[in-house]
């Protein structure tokens, strides 16, 4: 019986062995492929803020001032069911007070923001001087952005594997090996996640009119849609 367990154990192992996989050695290259692009639009934040005695006196500040934004704003959107205007948020508002040495009460604040896409940066400027017209607390973000990013990003895609094989050629011709086909091809950009954007936070506030307003820039940075592509490749 001991003998029996000695020969099974033996033919165990020889076929664990007969039977592993030979693993391929391949050539492992990273390519990249970049697209370059000036925007061609920009999503804007805009803040509203008052701060009044009373928090009826600061809601409806606030309501009054966002129908002269929304008139403003729907002037130069696209697109105006895609404006975003937030709930009004409140708080009330301390301060510290060195004579009393304690926090006094300040006022009660309300707040909103409403953001939207620009489509024609040519007209940034213009708005720019007509939103600073109206009661808004500040311009506080306008991100630049292109939208044919998605197309872009294939583009890139497609410049980072020619890359890759490219590389993957020049390697095996200066090692005197012989390239065999492609086994495994990876990347993690994806045209829907194509977050090529340029912010620009300008907090550009209206607490005082007698300044010349010169306006936010009309274009952004230029904007890199960067892909990295890993190929791998067999060598025979």
């Amino acid at each position: 019986m001991k003998l029996k367990l000695t020969v099974l154990a033996a033919f165990l192992c020889f076929s664990s062995v007969s039977f592993a996989q030979k693993e391929t050695p391949v050539i492992s290259v990273q390519g990249i492929g970049t697209v370059t692009a000036f925007p061609n639009a920009a999503q804007i934040t805009l803040a509203l803020k008052f701060v009044k005695p009373t928090l009826k006196e600061a809601i409806l500040e606030n309501q009054k001032a966002s129908k002269e934004v929304l008139t403003v704003v729907k002037k130069y959107a696209k697109d105006t069911t895609a404006i975003k205007v937030s709930l009004i948020s409140t708080d009330k508002l301390m301060r510290w007070s060195a004579t009393a040495k304690k926090e006094v009460f300040s006022g009660f604040e309300s707040a909103q923001t409403v953001i939207f896409t620009l489509t024609d940066l040519n007209a940034m400027q213009n708005f720019t001087e007509d939103i600073m017209k109206t009661k808004i607390y500040e311009i506080q973000r306008v991100s630049y952005f292109h939208t044919e990013g998605a197309s872009f990003i294939k583009q890139a895609q497609e410049i980072a594997v020619a890359d890759a094989i490219d590389t993957t050629k020049r390697l095996a011709k200066a090692a005197g090996t012989k390239l065999g086909k492609i086994v495994y091809i990876q990347t993690d950009s994806s045209p829907a996640n194509s977050a090529g954007t340029t912010d620009d936070s300008y907090n550009l506030q209206t607490f005082s009119k007698a300044f010349t307003i010169s306006g936010v820039k009309s274009s952004g940075q230029l904007i890199d849609f960067t892909v990295p592509v890993t190929l791998h490749t067999e060598i025979e």
